[in-house]
């Protein structure tokens, strides 16, 4: 091992106030001496490394090269549950924060967090079936892809998002929003279980009756409270899918946007479509993508033109089994590196003026000359079933969540996107009701992710990570 003292970030005593300072804000302190890392590798399964070491700059880069800068106090690749509880053990006798890492997509690097110990699951990343195939136990580490790839072949799914390098454990952990989602929730509504290590240490099995507070707060509450190892969830069946893209022209927008959201409302919980309201040069274009049963494509694209009332420039139909169809949502079985800048807001309902303010947050990117988009997912159907209080995850009666995202040429392009975002926050602010956690902000306030279900977060995060050691 290529060995030196460290200086670390360590954390304050209570749950941080913003996403920024939950992530990267804390006092600094001495770290652990070269005969402890050495300890460490020694006594992990998997193994330690340092900076300036293959292995640690070959698996410390995130998903967006903006964070490339950051330099981990070291980064545990684990094998085990054992692996995260010692590696937790060894950050509290040393002075560290821990921070996770399964897919590396948080658009805040926190999984490379500067003076953190990083504990890499990816190496951890088994999908177990028992015969009866009603549950799968995913490991931390594996990716969406790989999930759905092994449990498609006995006919099986979950409700998850569709890029294809997020790790099951980032996703679910923020809620998990879906094609799926209408029909089956999120993917937080799918869990039956977690094996989780606390900020002591402590292995737990959770679910809704042994530490009900901890498994509530993993639903959509983040890894704040503790660090996953296994999750286990009810399976759905994995289907073949029918798909249909329908263009309209700029000038409708508002009216688009706003006819979605009731079309949208009236469909069966089998059907799901988003709206894409996208910069192209100096104007904008919107589209609604949808995802049916095979067979039902054209038909629920005929009712969405003539609930929007406007002749479309164009329409599309595909289908696609299964896995097929999980790739062609992806992109592909694999992402590669992207430089983007992001953030959210949750709409409680459509109005006129919620969706003129969406077209003029777009309106203004263009103008600036931005490769941005305003994706706006629906949040009814399965999603709204339970109560706003039966999970971390709030946003159980409201109309949609718009991601905000801005393509990044170079490393000069992200003050220009994160000045567009937060003016786009401003237009909607009469309309936002806060954001999605798994599109987290640096600087955001934390109860805006969260909204009335922070105090019961704080609590959870307080009773079983007391010193804040995971980040």
């Amino acid at each position: 091992m290529d060995i030196s003292r460290r200086t670390v970030i360590g954390a304050g005593a209570a749950l941080p106030l913003t996403a920024a300072s939950s992530a990267f804000a804390a006092p600094t302190v001495t770290g652990p001496s070269p005969g402890d890392w050495a300890d460490l590798d020694r006594t992990l399964a998997g193994s330690a490394s340092l900076p300036g070491s293959y292995r640690y700059e070959s698996r410390v880069p995130l998903f967006d090269p903006r964070w490339d800068y950051r330099r981990p106090a070291a980064l545990a690749r684990i094998l085990s549950r054992q692996d995260i509880s010692t590696c937790i053990t060894f950050a509290r006798d040393h002075g560290l924060t821990i921070t996770g890492r399964s897919g590396g997509h948080s658009y805040i690097g926190a999984s490379r967090a500067a003076g953190s110990l990083v504990i890499d699951t990816r190496s951890y990343t088994k999908v177990h079936f028992p015969t009866d195939r009603a549950e799968t136990t995913v490991q931390a580490g594996a990716n969406l892809y790989s999930v759905h790839a092994q449990i498609s072949r006995y006919g099986r799914s979950i409700p998850t998002g569709t890029c294809p390098t997020v790790g099951s454990a980032g996703l679910t952990l923020v809620g998990g929003l879906g094609v799926d989602s209408r029909r089956y929730g999120l993917t937080i509504d799918r869990l039956v279980s977690a094996t989780v290590i606390d900020g002591r240490g402590v292995i737990r099995k959770v679910d809704a009756n042994r530490d009900p507070d901890l498994f509530w707060a993993l639903r959509g509450g983040g890894s704040g409270a503790a660090m996953v190892a296994d999750l286990t969830y009810r399976t759905i069946p994995a289907t073949s899918m029918g798909f249909f893209n329908v263009s309209f022209p700029a000038s409708s927008t508002a009216t688009v946007l706003r006819q979605w959201a009731v079309w949208m409302a009236d469909q069966p919980r089998d059907t799901w479509a988003n709206a894409h309201v996208d910069t192209a040069g100096s104007s904008i274009s919107v589209r609604v993508f949808g995802v049916t049963p095979v067979g039902l494509e054209a038909t629920r694209a005929a009712s969405l033109r003539r609930a929007v009332g406007i002749t479309p420039l164009s329409t599309s139909t595909t289908t696609r089994t299964h896995l097929a169809g999980i790739r062609y949502l992806g992109g592909g079985s694999t992402t590669p590196r992207t430089r983007f800048a992001a953030g959210s807001d949750i709409l409680r309902t459509m109005t006129s003026d919620g969706a003129e303010a969406v077209v003029a947050a777009m309106r203004s990117a263009a103008s600036r000359g931005l490769s941005a988009s305003a994706i706006l997912d629906p949040l009814d159907g399965a999603m709204a079933t339970p109560a706003m209080a039966a999970t971390a995850f709030p946003w159980r009666n409201h109309v949609a969540s718009i991601q905000w995202y801005v393509g990044v040429g170079s490393s000069s392009g992200y003050a220009p996107a994160q000045d567009w975002i937060a003016h786009a926050h401003d237009l909607l602010s009469a309309h936002s009701r806060g954001g999605y956690f798994g599109y987290v902000e640096s600087g955001r306030p934390m109860d805006a992710y969260f909204a009335g279900n922070y105090p019961q977060l704080a609590a959870a995060r307080l009773r079983y990570d007391p010193d804040s050691i995971l980040l």
